[in-house]
């Protein structure tokens, strides 16, 4: 079921049955849309979750503010109008620059815990977009469009491999102003108020390189998972159960049995009335 959330059209998932209190939001990765996290949502779903997937290139035409999805902190606003729309406490989930906006918003009150699938990284200009120009970057100082082939070839791979082609072509030529800001390399993590984070990576993602990875995890004291053999695309293919278990073992491991959904029932109120049903 499609609906929005503040301005971001969203793809909502509903478990046979639901199994956890909170519903996961899902953020895909640069040129990335909800269709690329089609096996995720639907894995995740198959487990209990009810899942919200959320695509930046799906939003709501604010005439006022034509800016509004560009840079990364734009980006953190949308979210957080989003999360004001549902009106629920959420554990968030993202894969590539949709991780690293993961990792950020666990500084808000309302979320739970938060899972980075290979973030990008502050301070690093990956291969996925450092090539990458318009030919009206001179002109608009922004870069958009795709990388070269090659580079798609290399984020895919991990895909399984009659998909890798449709992939592809699914991905959608993007503004690079919110990638330009993490390359810059100017954002603040705030480790101490903070909800859970983890961080999975592959230790052969040339996009998210482990060393660096590694680095970031420990400034912004995140724990981190890695799965050997493995690139950046963790949310499909052979990484995607091996992803998939990390990030369960770890929301299980840091909320507790307060992440199961004890009392169905409770889900027709907010989440301070569940509460007060499970006392």
């Amino acid at each position: 079921m499609e609906i929005v959330l503040g301005r971001i059209r969203a793809q909502l998932d509903s478990p046979p049955t639901q199994k956890f209190r909170w519903p996961l939001l899902v953020i895909p990765e640069l040129f990335a849309s909800r269709q690329h996290l089609a096996l995720l949502v639907g894995y995740l779903a198959s487990m209990g979750w009810e899942v919200y997937a959320l695509d930046f290139h799906d939003i709501v035409a604010d005439p006022a503010n034509a800016n509004a999805r560009r840079g990364f902190e734009a980006k953190l606003q949308l979210l957080a109008n989003a999360l004001t729309a549902l009106r629920r406490d959420v554990i968030i989930v993202g894969h590539g620059m949709g991780g690293l906006l993961a990792l950020r918003m666990a500084e808000d009150v309302r979320v739970k815990a938060t899972v980075a699938f290979a973030p990008l990284l502050p301070g690093f200009r990956s291969p996925l977009y450092a090539a990458t120009r318009s030919p009206f970057a001179r002109l608009t100082r922004r870069s958009s469009g795709l990388p070269a082939l090659r580079t798609l070839a290399k984020l895919v791979e991990d895909a399984d491999a009659f998909q890798r082609e449709a992939l592809i072509k699914a991905l959608i030529p993007e503004d690079l102003t919110a990638a330009r800001d993490v390359a810059r390399g100017a954002l603040e993590f705030d480790r101490r108020s903070a909800a859970p984070r983890l961080i999975v990576c592959g230790d052969c993602d040339i996009f998210a390189p482990y060393d660096r990875v590694t680095r970031f995890a420990a400034a912004i004291g995140a724990t981190l998972s890695t799965i050997p053999g493995r690139g950046h695309w963790l949310i499909g293919g052979r990484a995607l159960e091996r992803a998939v278990a990390e990030m369960q073992r770890f929301l299980v491991r840091s909320l507790g049995q307060q992440l199961l959904l004890l009392y169905p029932d409770s889900l027709d109120g907010s989440d301070e009335e569940a509460n007060e049903d499970s006392k």
